[in-house]
């Protein structure tokens, strides 16, 4: 749930307030931005419907819609843009859009590190644990390639 999430941050927001300079980009920008709150909408009705408890399930889905509503407002606004590229007025406002949605995606990953907080766990312990098992792996490396000073002349197939 939270790549599409994190692909609708404030770095996005910022490239569509950078565009309002280059208004031919934001059509792209646009697009992208619809596809992933596409990909956010059936994430997070999964996440809601499956968080515990049902309150959260419910802050899930309404900040998610919330968030849709951002984005409509937001391509709406790049397109009037894309109109009249030199209207000051609708360079504002894409603006202001813009950090409406930025609000809006951290409301939502809020909702959703709410939901997750075991999920989070469980990856965080997963990461260390990977972590350890590719120290190890890397230190039996070197070990069977005899790169590692034998302390009292015992071989590494002694220990493994």
């Amino acid at each position: 749930v939270l790549t599409p999430v994190v692909s609708l941050s404030p770095v996005f927001s910022l490239q569509m307030t950078k565009s309002v300079t280059n208004p031919e980009e934001l059509g792209g920008l646009a697009s992208q931005m619809t596809n992933d709150y596409g990909h956010l909408a059936l994430q997070g009705r999964m996440a809601a419907a499956t968080a515990e408890p049902e309150e959260i399930g419910f802050q899930i889905r309404t900040r998610v819609q919330e968030l849709g509503h951002g984005c409509i407002f937001l391509v709406q606004k790049a397109g009037a843009l894309q109109i009249c590229p030199t209207d000051s007025y609708t360079k504002r406002e894409l603006i202001e859009c813009a950090r409406a949605v930025t609000e809006k995606v951290s409301l939502v990953l809020s909702a959703l590190q709410a939901g997750n907080k075991g999920t989070q766990a469980c990856i965080t312990a997963a990461s260390a644990v990977s972590g350890i098992i590719a120290d190890l792996d890397t230190t039996i490396m070197f070990a069977t390639a005899g790169t590692l000073n034998a302390e009292n002349n015992e071989s590494f197939a002694d220990h493994r």
